[in-house]
């Protein structure tokens, strides 16, 4: 039996910068999806225009997830890289757009904590994105020789 082994991800050049690539581009999503909660409390404080900001804005911050979401495309196939960017980048997605519908609903029940979860995740994936070391993935491992399996450890009678 031929087993298949998803190849790991190798800090290549490509990989690298397929990686920066997706780091910058949900790091501005991040700053974007933050900055909607400035221009609603703008808005709540009295500023009218703000609104309009804050409309504009989920439309920009919008097409950055989808940005990062192609970046996360990339970095997965070809670069080789973790799949969680491009799902947790469409996940993100699927959640603005739940947003954006629920807030011309005027639905401020479910649009103001669903913005928060937003920013929330938003912010997760960006730090996880700014930790992600592909050198020390898979590949530093089995290049030193070690098993990355855990040991398996035993009682003090023995027993496994």
């Amino acid at each position: 039996m031929i087993a298949c082994r998803r190849r790991p991800f190798r800090a290549g050049m490509t990989a690298r910068r397929l990686l920066w690539l997706f780091r910058l581009v949900m790091s501005t999503a991040a700053v974007l999806l933050f900055d909607q909660a400035v221009f609603a409390g703008q808005f709540l404080a009295g500023s009218y225009p703000a609104l309009h900001t804050h409309r504009a804005n989920a439309t920009v911050a919008g097409i950055t997830v989808l940005a990062a979401a192609l970046s996360g495309l990339l970095l997965w196939r070809p670069g080789r890289g973790p799949l969680w960017p491009l799902a947790g980048s469409l996940v993100l997605f699927a959640l603005i757009a739940a947003q954006i519908a629920i807030g011309f609903a005027r639905l401020l029940t479910l649009h103001i904590p669903l913005g928060v979860a937003i920013i929330g995740l938003s912010i997760g994936l960006a730090i996880r994105a700014w930790r992600l070391d592909p050198a020390a993935g898979p590949v530093a491992t089995h290049a030193a020789g070690i098993d990355p399996s855990p040991a398996r450890s035993q009682d003090s009678a023995g027993v496994p």
